[in-house]
């Protein structure tokens, strides 16, 4: 066999195992795999009661915003985090990213001294404490930074509502009282921060046992949903966006909630669903954009 022939067979044997990649459902492949949920949570009869009334809730939240998901579980795996983490935009939004509620904002729920701090900027018609994929970006430093600071994920989930700083108290108040390395269970926080661990708690074992509750997780493809088109000179609004690429302008706003007007800003380009971004880019540029690969980064620009 030539070189060429082996590296054209080498070639036909990815896209192979990759188009089977892509049959699976994101739930199936090894952005969820059971090894990924690594906290060993304990749910008590509460917990439990919590996660059979919420599971319905859980698994729309999930099924309306599926352009979220893959991005999710993927920026999690990168950074190593617990899989049960991804409860927490659960839990704060159902992945709405524009949720508003008592001067916290988005799909994460940043005050905006804490996503100012994390990166995220406001500019006329954008705002990236409700971009999703931005905002998902500042969750996953966020979350590593508590766990540095903390080393137990179970505290980082009360100082992701409470304040890192009323959870470091505290420790230190657990600490004089005899208890060296504090657990969540140790410690005295408000009773809304309790509340929160609980719900936490609840919403991850859905994840990792839906079957418990009665549910089965939505068919998401795992694949990103999404591509990155570069507009600059060439379309300035969503409405023309959908009218060019034949992606629904409902569609469109979620890909790009960090967009709060009908103007695109050209330096940050246009997330299209990815069976729309031929048809986007031919219109606009009369011919496809340069060879694509699914698992090419995707770099969203805060």
């Amino acid at each position: 066999m030539t070189a060429n022939a082996q590296e054209n067979d080498n070639e036909q044997n990815e896209l192979e195992l990759k188009r089977l990649r892509e049959q699976k459902s994101v739930w199936e492949s090894d952005l969820a795999d059971k090894s990924r949920f690594t906290l060993n949570l304990k749910l008590n009869a509460q917990e439990r009661s919590l996660a059979r009334s919420h599971a319905r809730s859980v698994t729309t939240n999930l099924k309306n915003n599926n352009f979220y998901v893959h991005y999710l579980l993927t920026k999690l795996k990168e950074a190593n985090i617990p899989l049960e983490m991804a409860a927490i935009p659960l839990v704060e939004s159902g992945l709405n990213p524009h949720v508003h509620n008592k001067g916290a904002h988005g799909a994460w729920q940043y005050v905006r001294s804490t996503g100012y701090s994390l990166g995220l900027r406001r500019s006329r018609g954008y705002d990236g404490i409700y971009d999703f994929f931005a905002s998902t970006d500042a969750g996953v430093k966020y979350l590593n930074r508590l766990y540095s600071d903390l080393g137990d994920w179970q505290l980082v989930v009360l100082a992701y509502n409470q304040g890192e700083y009323g959870v470091k108290r505290a420790i230190s108040n657990a600490q004089k009282k005899g208890i060296a390395e504090p657990t969540a269970d140790d410690i005295v926080v408000s009773r809304t921060a309790r509340t929160y661990l609980t719900r936490f708690k609840a919403y991850s074992d859905i994840l990792k046992n839906p079957q418990a509750y009665g549910v089965t997780l939505p068919n998401i493809k795992n694949r990103t949903p999404f591509r990155k088109v570069e507009v600059a000179g060439k379309v300035n609004s969503l409405h023309e966006a959908a009218r060019l690429s034949g992606a629904s302008l409902d569609i469109l706003k979620k890909l790009n909630s960090g967009y709060t007007s009908d103007r695109i800003d050209p330096s940050r380009g246009l997330l299209v669903p990815i069976e729309h971004a031929d048809e986007f880019e031919k219109a606009i540029y009369g011919r496809s954009a340069e060879k694509y690969t699914e698992d090419m980064p995707l770099k969203i620009k805060n």
